[in-house]
């Protein structure tokens, strides 16, 4: 079957040069082999879609590509030219650019100095003389931004944007380099999009298809995404990695999701399960009064009880994230009170937080969540660094058990803890994360975007460990990626709209829509 497809995939690629072709590719680290014998072209004007289970090999596929890595054996050919990538600078200059899952933006530039002069080859055309023509830049840079529908203002500070803001801003700068590479050596471009939807709004998220559609006519796409419904609808083909290899190459025209799925993962798909319906009368874990931060929300009131989870859906700036950082102390509050099992809450920080049992999974896995110059095991610690301890001393072989049962619990890939946590893929990066979390057994559990950049498999297990911390107790507040998914998991869900709660739904009683919720978000 795999044979079969390959060779249809191509008849797809033949139709025109290729812009991209790697050949016999293979990238090691000691013992654990990411990518084998990978053989591979892109076409011009052609979207092709990545996909595969975190840990496949995707993450270091495109690390080769960008100059992050370098092959241990096999070729890379560029619009017909052989190119060896010895750093991020020289895939550049070939014309590659990546939009990273993991943000790359300086965050103390402007939107304008990022998008302009954050692309070395054209950081000339920023100044004269030696003197920045900051005109010229923020013009510039609004019109790359107005091209792709952004209504972002080029001269706000990069870091008081929010993150669907800021993947927006590293759009906007992938894209401008990739067409003024084009321009100078005749060319065309290659723009790898490493899962630039998870974070984006629908109007965003349509917008950012339009790109994808015009950016075909210059060059290609690499389009990588654990949402299948995307990948059918904007791709040409898709390529699948399974174990560092690709085990299907062929174009999208007549399949569909499970076909993708079973590509993926080797089964088929199993149907979702409903989340048990909670005690609609359990204890009161986390109640909320009135609290209220300017600017930010205002006067919300929630009760999270014991084994549910509270879903809170809401649009951009409804307020939501910054009410539950605010809940596990990394953000103030101006007026309102909050209890936590019964014991009010006076001054607040996140070392109180913990202490009280409450933890927090960031949207920002790379930044706030992980630490990535340290093992998988001394981050699954990190939160409760008494758990690998005996006697009060600290045991590498009890820290190192540890990490292995919960490898095993979340299905972590490689299952090799003591590797740096930064080697392994964005989606295993987020089970290690949570497990440090679910280690402590938290009495209030804060999940942002749990999902984000996991695929469908990691996606049932995490959704699995949710129901489990609720089964042993724990109040669970979910900010969901989509409105299904809150729907999915949620027993109890609260809308906020413009920083207020909007509507309030108990699915015990209550069967909204996804129809229903995006009426009170909007």
């Amino acid at each position: 079957m795999i044979n079969a497809t390959l060779s249809s995939a191509q008849a797809v690629v033949g139709a025109g040069q290729a812009i991209l072709k790697l050949n016999g590719i293979n990238k090691s680290f000691g013992a654990l082999a990411a990518v084998r014998n990978l053989t591979l072209e892109i076409g011009r004007h052609e979207v092709v879609g990545l996909i595969g289970e975190n840990g496949a090999g995707k993450s270091t596929l495109l690390k080769i590509l960008t100059g992050v890595h370098q092959p241990d054996t096999g070729t890379i050919e560029v619009n017909g030219r052989g190119a060896r990538f010895r750093s991020p600078l020289d895939a550049q200059g070939y014309g590659l650019g990546i939009v990273h899952q993991e943000q790359s933006l300086f965050t103390n530039l402007s939107v304008a100095e990022n998008i302009v002069m954050g692309a070395s080859a054209d950081g000339a055309a920023a100044t004269r003389g030696g003197v920045y023509r900051w005109g010229a830049i923020n013009a510039e840079a609004q019109e790359v931004l107005s091209r792709i529908g952004s209504t972002i203002d080029p001269q706000s500070i990069v870091g008081d944007l929010t993150f669907a803001q800021r993947q927006m801003v590293e759009i906007a700068r992938t894209i401008h380099v990739a067409r003024r590479t084009a321009e100078r050596n005749g060319g065309a471009p290659l723009v790898i999009l490493d899962e630039p939807t998870s974070v984006l709004e629908k109007a965003e998220a349509e917008v950012l298809e339009q790109e994808i559609a015009k950016l075909r006519h210059l060059g290609s796409v690499i389009f990588v995404s654990h949402r299948l419904e995307e990948v059918l609808r904007i791709c040409d083909r898709f390529v699948v990695m399974r174990h560092g290899e690709i085990v299907a190459d062929q174009p999208t025209a007549g399949a569909n999701e499970s076909d993708l799925f079973r590509l993926m993962i080797g089964q088929d798909m199993q149907a979702k399960p409903k989340a048990a319906t909670g005690d609609t009368k359990a204890k009161a874990v986390l109640t909320v009064n009135g609290l209220t931060r300017q600017g930010a929300y205002n006067n919300v009131s929630l009760t999270a009880r014991a084994g549910r989870v509270t879903a809170i859906v809401g649009a951009f700036r409804s307020g939501r994230e910054e009410l539950c950082r605010t809940l596990f102390g990394a953000e103030d509050f101006d007026r309102g009170s909050f209890e936590i099992a019964d014991k009010p809450v006076g001054r607040w920080s996140v070392r109180r937080a913990i202490k009280a049992g409450v933890a927090y999974l960031p949207a920002e896995r790379g930044v706030e969540g992980v630490v990535g110059g340290l093992t998988a095991a001394r981050n699954l610690t990190l939160a409760h660094p008494g758990a690998g301890r005996r006697f009060g001393f600290l045991s590498p072989l009890r820290r190192r058990r540890l990490a292995e049962g919960w490898f095993e619990r979340l299905d972590v890939r490689p299952r090799q803890p003591g590797l740096e946590l930064e080697r392994f893929s964005g989606g295993n990066q987020q089970k290690v994360a949570l497990a440090k979390w679910l280690l402590g057994r938290p009495k209030v559990l804060i999940l942002d975007h749990p999902l984000r950049g996991l695929d469908p498999g990691a996606s049932a297990t995490v959704n699995q460990r949710i129901r489990d911390a609720c089964a042993m107790g724990a109040a669970v507040i979910l900010l969901a990626d989509t409105l299904e998914e809150a729907l999915e998991l949620g027993h109890d869900i609260l809308v906020m709209r413009d920083g207020a709660v909007s509507a309030r739904f108990d699915l015990s009683y209550d069967t909204p829509t996804t129809r229903d919720l995006l009426e009170k978000m909007v």
